[in-house]
């Protein structure tokens, strides 16, 4: 076994994060119980997209398996069959998680990524095969996640893109392929997404971040969701 320790690159990689031969050591500096708990389900659940938690080693580091393939360098730009992947990974996800959640209040269904984009993201023969980095899971809705991944993985907001382009490619990226997280909803939760993203860029002081994230939800609801679900709102000059 090599016992070399190498620094982890790519996508937005935790500070300490290493592979040590055909596992990955993670430093632990708050509680990770419910990551645990999560990873040791999954396994039970034999779903293969995550790293299996291994327990820890004697410097108090997560053990966990490596997951072969890499992390795109390149964040954007993905193509329809990348996307559909994407969006079906978190169905198998999701899915998965149903047995760790009780819906007592209506708005818990699985266990949320709560940050499934490309940077979490292991790819192997080009296509998005594993999810990674929980640090920010929690119950919630399957449209309160998808939200979040279609503005990730679209990149709603970037004028590269035409609000034609970005429907069609969102129709793809329901690969999700559940009827009720229709195109239009999943539009809608992905607007709630960027806006969340800007009050938390307010709260925490980071006007950039906040900016960019009104921007999106702007261009979002105007080029987006008022043509697949009319308001009215979109009677307003497209951005």
């Amino acid at each position: 076994m090599n016992d070399q320790e190498i620094p982890m690159r790519g996508g937005r990689v935790t500070a300490g994060v290493v592979r040590l031969g055909d596992t990955i050591r993670r430093p632990i500096t708050t509680d990770r119980s419910h990551v645990h708990t999560l990873l040791l389900h999954l396994e039970q659940q034999q779903f293969s997209g995550v790293p299996r938690f291994l327990g820890t080693d004697e410097r108090n580091r997560e053990i966990l398996s490596f997951l072969p393939g890499n992390v795109p360098q390149d964040l954007d730009h993905f193509d329809d069959e990348q996307l559909s992947a994407a969006a079906a990974l978190l169905r198998r996800f999701h899915d998965a998680t149903v047995g760790l959640v009780r819906d007592e209040d209506g708005v818990t269904e699985v266990i949320c990524h709560n940050d499934w984009g490309p940077p979490n993201a292991v790819f192997f023969d080009g296509l998005p095969m594993g999810i990674i980095d929980f640090d920010t899971i929690a119950p919630g809705l399957r449209l309160w996640d998808l939200g979040y991944s279609a503005f990730a993985w679209l990149n709603l907001g970037n004028p590269d893109y035409t609000g034609d382009e970005q429907i069609q490619r969102l129709f793809v990226a329901k690969g999700y392929g559940l009827k009720r997280c229709s195109a239009a909803a999943i539009a809608a939760y992905a607007v709630a997404r960027q806006t969340a993203l800007a009050v938390s860029g307010k709260t925490k002081g980071n006007a950039d971040m906040a900016a960019w994230a009104e921007s999106a939800a702007m261009w979002t609801v105007l080029n987006v969701t008022e043509r697949l679900a009319p308001t009215g709102y979109g009677l307003m000059s497209r951005v």
